[in-house]
């Protein structure tokens, strides 16, 4: 079962807010759940625009990139953009060729490969690099911890530009300019951008030199880049991305992006990080998963509508195959979860695999992360070397928990709640006993009881069609904007739940006055809920709310998030 914290309602702000901005109190107490207490960062919030966002001269290392990008472009000189093979890696090397093509240079760009060479600067781009004869390259989405490949490409006299929005380690590599927010002395406002905002920042600041605007139109990119990679939609990745899903929904998107919309099957004429996140995204990170990430750029490069939806159809198969191979990995992991994992000793779930196919391993982790609600790293070993990938929970964090176990990884990077790693095979019990050794100082038993932020308790009767319309000016949802969680208490059935597919329930809920459907996707099967539907008279339900669209009538659904017994 889980934790519900309920945030309690602050009348006065609630007020303040609601009388300046002319929006109901509800909308006021979302905001303040969010951290928006100030009238001016509300607003902002609500209706910001481009026009809020930072100089991007701010960021540390711009000037150097964009006057370095200069002397190239002006010398004609060869440039390899170096990518990452996921949605965010991707869409920066798009955005990144476009900006550059557009002020007269066509750059070479590498991904490398997931499953020979993993994540980073790699070897092999900057063998390419020299045997290109670049004279520039500039990362984007990696690089940060890439000191011993920047210094080759140095003693082979090219310079470096590196762009990441990930940790920053104690010790910079000798690049020619670090764009990264993250630097200690990087006066840049927002820290929270994802790697194409750090990509578009450099696009824009190098655009602004030469009076071209054509950066603008590449706002998808960055909202498909950004919702992909779970960064926080606050700030200015919100304003992004808000600015680039208004393309979708005009239908200036990208040749590539609309015929991946139409393979995928998507029907909404307005598409928004639901379907970036659950349909687009997977689509496009398949191909660096299960072959090569280029066919992906490729797609948002082409300007010929027969070879977008080609690339599009290859990408949507790649994804089905991705999803068989997925199941069978999970299947293995939970098996070994029950035959290795003593919940007692192993706060950390670490799991490794002979041939595990790479690609898959760490939405598998998150998976069994959600599922378990701990920390969870699988890693797939093949001649004595491991390739591992982790995803983590609330109140750890994983980047820092592996950087105290570096003595036995051979690399590592990451966030808070994903991380990358290679490891020695001999080396692994060691790691695994280091990391749940940091685990235990860190992490209490409550941390490991899953939390179900709850926004305000209302009733049924309070819930109508103007509710939903002000709730929804606080899209896009995402991390750190999530959907908008309600409760309310003491419901009863009023007719007998279904059962959808084994895997869903449908209820109909009503609090004396009002009845709503409420579907829970994927609940049918967890025990706790069953019990209380079949066994108490009354009952609390965690939820979020929104509009069914069906056969021409709308109606309002409660989607469930939890469901616990009637408290007395």
């Amino acid at each position: 079962m889980k934790k519900w914290n309920v945030k309690q309602p602050d009348e006065p702000r609630q007020r303040s807010l609601s009388n300046a901005l002319g929006i109901s109190r509800a909308i006021g107490q979302l905001l303040i759940n969010r951290g928006l207490y100030d009238i001016e960062q509300a607003r902002t919030f609500l209706t910001g625009g481009i026009a809020e966002l930072y100089n991007p001269f701010l960021m540390e290392g711009m000037h150097e990139a964009v006057a370095r990008l200069n002397r190239a472009i002006a010398k004609k000189e060869k440039i390899l953009i170096h990518g990452d093979y996921d949605v965010d890696g991707i869409t920066s090397i798009s955005i990144l060729i476009f900006t550059l093509r557009g002020l007269g240079v066509d750059p070479l760009y590498y991904i490398p490969d997931r499953l020979t060479e993993g994540y980073g600067l790699s070897s092999g781009g900057v063998e390419e690099a020299i045997k290109a004869g670049a004279r520039l390259v500039v990362t984007v989405d990696c690089g940060i911890s890439s000191s011993k490949e920047v210094e080759s490409l140095n003693s082979h006299g090219i310079d470096v530009i590196i762009t990441d929005h990930h940790e920053v380690p104690e010790v910079l590599p000798p690049a020619y300019a670090i764009i990264n927010p993250l630097q200690k002395h990087c006066a840049y406002p927002d820290k929270n951008l994802s790697g194409v905002s750090v990509t578009f920042k450099l696009c824009e600041a190098l655009c602004s030199e030469f009076h071209n605007k054509d950066v603008w139109q590449h706002l998808d990119l960055v909202a498909l880049g950004t919702v992909s990679d779970v960064a926080p939609l606050i700030g200015e990745n919100r304003i992004l991305v808000k600015e680039g899903l208004k393309l979708l929904k005009n239908g200036g998107a990208n040749k590539g992006i609309r015929a991946l919309i139409e393979v995928s099957g998507i029907k909404t004429k307005e598409p928004g990080s639901f379907e970036i996140g659950f349909i687009l995204g997977p689509r496009i990170n398949a191909a660096g998963r299960l072959g090569s990430a280029r066919e992906a750029v490729e797609l948002f490069l082409t300007d010929d509508d027969a070879k977008a939806k080609s690339l599009a159809e290859k990408l949507n198969k790649a994804n089905r195959e991705r999803q068989k191979i997925e199941g069978l990995t999970l299947k293995e992991a939970m098996s070994k979860v029950e035959r290795e994992i003593n919940f007692k000793e192993h706060k950390v779930i670490v799991l490794h695999k002979e041939e595990w196919h790479t690609g898959v391993i760490g939405i598998v982790a998150s998976r069994i992360a959600d599922r378990f609600y701990r920390p969870c790293i699988l890693i797939s070993t093949k001649d004595g070397v491991g390739r591992g990938s982790g995803r983590s929970i609330e109140n750890f964090h994983l980047f820092e928990a592996i950087a105290g176990c570096g003595d036995f990884l051979k690399e590592y990077g990451g966030h808070k709640y994903a991380c990358g790693l290679t490891i020695g095979e001999e080396n692994l019990a060691n790691f695994i006993k280091s990391i749940n050794e940091i685990a235990d100082t860190v992490l209490t038993s409550d941390d490991l009881i899953p939390g179900l932020d709850i926004d305000m308790e209302i009733s049924l009767g309070s819930l109508d069609d103007g509710v939903i319309e002000d709730m929804n000016r606080l899209q896009p949802f995402g991390e750190s904007n999530p959907e908008p969680v309600f409760c309310s208490r003491n419901l009863k059935l009023v007719r007998p739940a279904r059962i959808i597919k084994s895997e869903h329930v449908k209820l109909w809920v009503s609090d004396g006055g009002r009845t709503f459907e409420a579907i829970g996707f994927g609940l049918a099967r967890n025990s706790d809920i069953e019990a209380v539907i079949k066994k108490s008279p009354a009952m609390d339900l965690a939820y979020t709310v929104s509009f069914n669209h069906w056969q021409g009538t709308q109606t309002i659904q409660l989607k469930i998030k939890d469901i616990r017994a009637a408290h007395p």
